[in-house]
């Protein structure tokens, strides 16, 4: 499918649906994993008979030679990467053929789906996975799709109003192979009407899970930005952007920010609690049902046999729990996203150009490699680091939510800048010197007598920086710095006040 030139933005509705129009949906879906994994099967085969060629097996031999880490051989890696793919379009495995071999697949559903959703919306996804695969983007493996991971499908644009050339956009309703489902759409909502007025380039209907049963919902993907959000009183926006620089200081569970006039130091999605236990107690509850109505599966000793084809009967108490335990997950995932996009929204609100230092979160996720011994106990202490904290908070995704926010308002890119360009958490601009403190020191010990914590001080010298000499600005910064003082001390009074909650506990570790 071709990639859309003009500005794309996404209204998602509820779908106002009867039982078996929602048991039609249902069957559609699984058609559409079914197709997705026909196709993944038969081009697994057809990838392993060209890995057994000889040209293949020496360019991976020489892949495998090579350290990605090293600068050197980055070069080297892209020009053999450039042949691997090359090996691969002359055998014939491109997104091209991918899509002709669904033409062959989906003709046994026509009924149900059409060509559109399955040529140009499932083939695409396959090809997606297997070129992660193939060009070490970081897939390891092409897995096939379980009973109920396949919750949105779409179908193929072209120019138009309707939205699509199988699932349609009717106005009152989306249209899909005879289906009419209806949408929710309130009149009294001006953002709504005023996202509706633009050109529908397609949908796409979307399986979310509820409490007791699944809710479903049409994505309608608009031409233009995304309306402004407005009072209807008097017609200024909600949410006005504000100017100037704004320095982030972000962390596993904490982000300090500073601007022109304000400073903060807030926990991030401090709703969102630790469901694990939770997750513990259905998991061992659906492990009891599925052992009492699969009995012949399990030997003795409790452990799955081997050799004899298993049986998969759910009771309903069994599908009630696995409904609860894909809700929590879900209801957690969308409370986080919310309290993204509303600090987002805040930070957008203090200025329009961000600079944020650039962290790996997935290497701060992995167990220590060092055993330490503990002076107190004589014992190993534990090599867990952050995994917990970066899943249950997920900062790179606020980043990522933040500049799509820029981009759709023009604003500029949110910078990423390397540790080792200024090292915010040593620097101390009084002195001019760098000083190492351990992660624990939460506090810098200024020369004119004020203490000021790590994150908020990092903060601002970040909203420092100068992206054109990659270094902070020095005037600016002793302009800003008795201002900023204030803002801290009042923004310190503020997280002392705070109440001693499990909730505020991150907080409070940081002024501790």
């Amino acid at each position: 499918m071709k990639k859309s030139s003009t500005d794309t933005c996404c209204l998602t509705l509820p779908l106002k649906l009867e039982k078996w129009q929602e048991d039609r949906l249902a069957k559609r879906f699984e058609i559409a994993r079914q197709l997705y994994n026909t196709l993944v099967h038969a081009e697994l085969k057809r990838l392993a008979q060209i890995k057994r060629t000889a040209e293949y097996l020496e360019n991976e031999q020489k892949i495998r030679a090579l350290d990605r880490n090293n600068p050197a051989d980055r070069a080297k890696l892209q020009e053999l990467y450039k042949e691997q793919r090359k090996s691969l379009k002359t055998a014939g495995f491109t997104d091209y053929s991918f899509t002709t071999d669904m033409g062959k697949y989906y003709k046994h559903f026509r009924d149900n789906i059409g060509s559109s959703v399955a040529v140009h919306g499932i083939a695409p996804q396959v090809w997606a996975a297997f070129d992660k695969l193939l060009f070490k983007k970081g897939g390891k493996k092409v897995h096939y799709k379980k009973p109920g991971e396949v919750n949105s499908v779409q179908g193929y644009s072209r120019t138009g109003k309707s939205g699509g050339t199988e699932i349609m956009f009717r106005g009152p309703y989306i249209e899909w192979k005879g289906l009419k489902l209806p949408l929710k759409v309130s009149p009294d909502n001006a953002y709504e009407t005023d996202m509706l007025q633009r050109r529908v380039k397609l949908v796409r209907l979307v399986r979310r899970p509820g409490k007791r049963r699944d809710r479903w919902y049409a994505q309608l993907v608009l031409e233009g930005k995304p309306a402004i959000k407005a009072d209807p009183v008097t017609g200024k926006a909600v949410r006005p952007i504000g100017s100037g620089p704004v320095g982030l200081d972000i962390g596993p569970q904490t982000l300090a920010y500073s601007a022109a006039g304000a400073a903060g130091l807030v926990e991030l999605a401090d709703r969102v609690q630790n469901i694990e236990q939770e997750k513990r107690c259905l998991q061992r509850k659906m492990d009891r049902s599925r052992r009492a109505t699969n009995p012949d599966n399990y030997a003795e000793d409790g452990t799955i046999r081997r050799g004899v084809k298993l049986t998969h009967n759910k009771s309903k108490r069994y599908r009630r729990s696995q409904q609860e335990l894909k809700y929590l997950q879900h209801r957690q995932a969308e409370i986080r996203k919310l309290q993204h996009i509303q600090l987002a929204n805040h930070l957008l609100s203090l200025g329009d150009h961000f600079y944020v230092e650039k962290m790996e979160w997935s290497s701060l996720t992995h167990r220590a490699k060092k055993t330490v011994i503990s002076e107190k106990t004589g014992k190993p202490q534990s090599k867990k680091r952050f995994g917990k904290s970066i899943a249950n908070k997920a900062p790179a995704m606020l980043i990522e939510i933040l500049r799509q926010k820029c981009k759709s308002l023009g604003l500029s890119d949110v910078v990423e800048i390397n540790p080792a360009d200024i090292k915010a958490s040593q620097y101390n601009h009084l002195t001019g010197k760098y000083v190492k403190k351990s992660l624990s020191r939460r506090w810098n010990e200024m020369q004119d007598g004020e203490h000021l914590q790590r994150d908020l001080y990092s903060a601002f010298l970040l909203q420092h920086y100068d992206s054109m000499s990659k270094a902070l600005d020095l005037d600016s910064l002793a302009r800003d710095y008795p201002a900023f003082v204030q803002y801290h001390h009042r923004e310190i009074e503020r997280l002392h006040a705070l109440p001693k909650t499990p909730s505020s506990m991150g907080i409070r570790r940081s002024i501790a």
